[in-house]
């Protein structure tokens, strides 16, 4: 199987913190299926570093990406995002790099992105979303 998906943060949070709709959907698509994005785990990272509980939360993170596979940046991802950058701005909307470096890589790699932002993601012009967070 291939890498299918995409987890946005909010995505991975919910698994982390044991929401069950979330997990049963990970599980059913299998560790093969998914993806994140190398941004996405530098957010995590600080969350975890941040909270009460660093050394569980990094911990609990590793256990996660246990057959994850995690997407860097390349140059394909990097055009895109400062095409879909300037397409925004033209527009008057502005999002978090973070949250367009994410959208590029999941565009760049033909990836759905799995978040409950869809609303915020759903600005960005191709990007396939789905909501995993929802039942």
């Amino acid at each position: 199987m291939s890498i299918r998906y995409l987890l946005d943060t909010d995505t991975c949070v919910a698994w982390l913190r044991g929401r069950p709709f979330v997990q049963q959907r990970l599980t059913a698509a299998g560790p093969a299926a998914l993806a994140i994005a190398v941004v996405t785990l530098a957010e995590l990272r600080y969350g975890a570093a941040c909270s009460a509980r660093p050394t569980d939360n990094h911990q609990a993170i590793d256990a996660f990406l246990t057959g994850v596979a995690v997407i860097g940046l390349d140059p394909t991802a990097a055009r895109i995002f400062g095409e879909v950058k300037a397409g925004l701005r033209s527009q008057g909307l502005l999002l978090e790099d973070a949250d367009l470096l994410v959208a590029a890589t999941a565009l760049a790699a033909q990836l759905t992105l799995v978040t409950n932002n869809t609303q915020h993601f759903g600005r960005i012009p191709g990007l396939t979303l789905e909501n995993w967070l929802v039942s």
